[in-house]
């Protein structure tokens, strides 16, 4: 029964996945979904309790297989610059994609009316600074990095990396062909963090 009820549970999130992507949250519905997967609605309720509950689900799952690649290469043993370069460039990568553009636009539309952007934030971007910090206390043992609140040091150093490319997309001002270079985007946040933050 476990088996069977996961397996469903995949594929309603399969088919709300491309509900959101075509109407987006506000316009998709439940009973949409319903009808695309077949059974009823109660059923639908049974496994997400709310639309909102859905979408925050359907959207962490979608980001959470390319974070864990992206949080995955922090290894404090190794040479600092060269891992905030490497983690710098996947993380702007992935944050620059247009799928990624599309999701944060309806969470920051829906954060002051449902409970979706706090959701959302708690199971993306809050776990991702966890991530980060804890990689940030490790190299502070290692005299790496200066004592400091590691959270703040993980805001620090991601705000510098979204700076010259988060607000253009989200505005529809450019598209990821119109950026800077992400590499040298990547190399000057660095540059500043460990200005910031480093010991020598």
């Amino acid at each position: 029964m476990r088996i069977k009820s996961e397996v469903r549970r995949q594929a309603i999130m399969d088919v709300a996945t491309e509900v959101f992507r075509e109407h987006g949250f506000e316009q998709a519905s439940m009973s949409e979904i319903t009808a695309r997967v077949g059974g009823s609605k109660a059923t639908l309720y049974s496994y997400f309790p709310s639309k909102e509950a859905l979408f925050v689900e359907v959207m962490h799952r979608c980001a959470k297989a390319h974070m864990e690649g992206v949080f995955a290469g922090l290894d404090p043993a190794k040479d600092v610059r060269t891992t905030l370069q490497t983690f710098g460039e996947k993380f702007v990568t992935f944050i620059s994609e247009a799928k990624l553009i599309s999701v944060l636009r309806v969470v920051y539309s829906e954060a002051g009316r449902t409970d979706v952007g706090r959701q959302f934030y708690e199971r993306g971007p809050k776990e991702g600074m966890r991530k980060f910090a804890d990689y940030f206390e490790k190299c502070v043992a290692l005299g790496k990095f200066r004592p400091e609140n590691a959270m703040v040091a993980a805001q620090h150093f991601t705000a510098l990396l979204r700076a010259e490319i988060m607000d253009p997309l989200l505005m529809g001002a450019c598209n990821a062909d119109g950026l800077p270079s992400l590499d040298e985007v990547v190399a000057r946040s660095v540059d500043i963090f460990l200005r910031a933050y480093g010991t020598k």
